[in-house]
């Protein structure tokens, strides 16, 4: 069988994974695509010094398709609101953008040990089950702005839709926790967009990248994570009810956890 559809079929099977976890757990995108794309991008030609670019630009496109399936599913359930998109959508976008220019600055080391960082503390999370306490006041717009910004910037420096820091922050101000999740999920596609745009233009041009790369986006991995993924996350919905959801996020959460050590050992 051609290389190529080889990888295409590795790729999808990446995207059905991620789907099933997306759907079952809540949890999927980044913390499953880059970790992924880190260990794949060497062997498809892609030099070192952009592994991490490639991974998280990758993802971020990626998680625009599968943003826009979960921002549709939580939409119709009503558990999207609207005034908070409102205020949150312009921090987050240029956040997002933001973001995805700051990682042209740095090196595959440094944006290696801080998506690791990254995935241990939200293996942590995981394992411990525990929200924010709800101490914060329901600000408006001004006041969310920079924490968009900033929301946004870490999301796409690390490769995420944005549900791990949203979902927190959104709790902590004092938000029910259903319309935390599907407003985060909403907010997941305006941030995926602009930082995959970001991580476009900052790697276009880049000549040591081999071909089938869109700037800093390899686009073959993008559409075949992308439909795989949304094939399976209904599938993993359904499992929810039929599977130990609090065990199986356990043992993601140490799995993650073991990645992101790993991660760190191979860039030490």
């Amino acid at each position: 069988m051609d290389a190529q559809i080889l990888w295409l079929l590795a790729f999808v099977a990446l995207g059905l994974f991620n789907g099933v976890l997306a759907g079952l757990l809540g949890i999927g995108g980044g913390m499953v695509i880059v970790p992924a794309m880190i260990w794949l991008s060497p062997q498809l030609g892609v030099p070192p010094e952009h592994v991490m670019h490639v991974a998280l630009g990758t993802s971020m496109a990626t998680i625009c398709f599968i943003a826009l399936s979960s921002a549709r599913s939580h939409y119709k359930r009503g558990s999207v609101s609207l005034p908070l998109l409102k205020i949150l959508i312009p921090g987050i976008a240029i956040g997002g953008l933001l973001g995805a220019v700051i990682a042209k600055y740095m090196n595959t080391e440094w944006l290696a040990w801080l998506f690791s960082i990254f995935a241990i503390l939200v293996g942590i999370k995981l394992l411990s089950g525990v929200n924010p306490e709800a101490k914060g006041s329901k600000t408006g717009g001004r006041q969310r702005l920079p924490a968009g910004i900033t929301m946004g910037a870490i999301s796409s420096l690390v490769g995420i839709g944005g549900g791990s820091v949203v979902v927190p922050y959104l709790l902590y101000h004092k938000e029910k926790l259903v319309v935390a999740i599907g407003t985060a999920a909403a907010c997941g596609l305006p941030l995926a967009i602009m930082a995959a745009i970001g991580y476009i233009v900052t790697g276009w041009g880049t000549e040591a990248l081999p071909a089938n790369h869109v700037g800093y986006v390899f686009w073959p991995a993008m559409v075949a994570i992308a439909l795989g993924s949304m094939l399976t996350a209904p599938v993993g919905a359904y499992l929810t009810h039929k599977l130990p959801t609090k065990v199986i996020k356990r043992i993601f959460a140490v799995l993650l956890i073991i990645v992101a050590v790993k991660i760190i050992v191979d860039h030490i």
